[in-house]
């Protein structure tokens, strides 16, 4: 419970306002607007998961590189390895649900944690949230952050004090 209103503390502080119907208006008009045409199409989808992709397309990861049934693939990572091997990530970008103006604090956490974030999106930092259906304070990704920044019950940085 304590921890849960830290968590609110923290979303209070760090997220501002929902832009989901704003966003979703902008992408019907993208065309009127060149300069974002990119961001607000592809605004509704996360970043994709490289990993998932090439596992499911049978590569493995071993100490040098990557391996499929005997072929090697030197990459360096993931996403190289979907490059080299024209490995189909797209199925793999997680959908996005809503929409949030987020401080550039909150902005840096979430990219760290994989997280898809629009920069200077109309003047805004915007957050693409890929849940629904439940308070902002329980998502894993704010608990994650929360736990890393050592705010939680019992922490170095305990904000229950």
């Amino acid at each position: 419970m304590k921890n849960q209103e830290i968590m609110g503390k923290f979303v209070n502080r760090e997220v501002i306002y929902c832009v989901s119907s704003l966003v979703s208006e902008l992408a019907k008009k993208a065309d009127h607007f060149p300069e974002y045409t990119d961001e607000l199409y592809d605004a509704f989808y996360g970043h994709p998961d490289y990993e998932e992709a090439a596992r499911n397309a049978g590569w493995e990861e071993v100490d040098d590189g990557f391996v499929k049934d005997g072929e090697i693939s030197g990459a360096s990572d993931w996403k190289e390895l979907c490059s080299e091997q024209n490995i189909d990530f797209d199925e793999y970008r997680p959908e996005i649900f809503e929409h949030w103006i987020v401080t550039e604090f909150l902005a840096d956490k979430l990219e760290g944690h994989g997280h898809k974030v629009l920069r200077d999106f109309f003047g805004m930092t915007v957050w693409c949230r890929p849940t629904t259906g439940q308070a902002i304070l329980l998502d894993g990704v704010i608990h994650s952050i929360c736990e890393g920044m050592g705010i939680l019950e019992g922490q170095k940085y305990d904000w229950s004090k």
